[in-house]
């Protein structure tokens, strides 16, 4: 299994899904994760203490990274909480896009083989 003691990781969209997955096993191989989040203070505080529970140290870092300074805000945050030094970055980070409220039609025909 990897070391990663004496490590910082920022996992951006660590409060849900796939994020959430990355900051548990970073944080299981012994790296201090900052867990970023847009809008889901309650999920990130439930990774950040399932983090704390397991012996590892995390904290929960706010960010919308869809504003124009939103990467430059957590920038600030993130050296606030770690200094200059960041050693793993994952950038998960999404929005969920809406889909349209018609679908079209799909222009692939489906036929069946012989």
């Amino acid at each position: 299994m990897l070391n990663l003691s004496g490590k910082t990781a920022l996992v951006t969209g660590a409060s849900r899904g796939i994020g959430r997955a990355s900051a548990l096993a970073l944080a299981k191989a012994g790296a201090q994760v900052l867990v970023h989040y847009g809008n889901g203070e309650k999920a990130a505080a439930a990774v950040v203490a399932e983090i704390s529970q397991a012996g590892g140290r995390a904290e929960k870092v706010a960010a919308d990274l869809r504003a124009p300074d939103g990467p430059h805000a957590l920038a600030a945050r993130v050296r606030a909480i770690v200094g200059d030094r960041l050693d793993i970055l994952v950038a998960n980070a999404a929005s969920r896009r809406r889909r349209p409220s018609k679908r079209r039609p799909s222009r692939i025909s489906m036929t069946s083989s012989p």
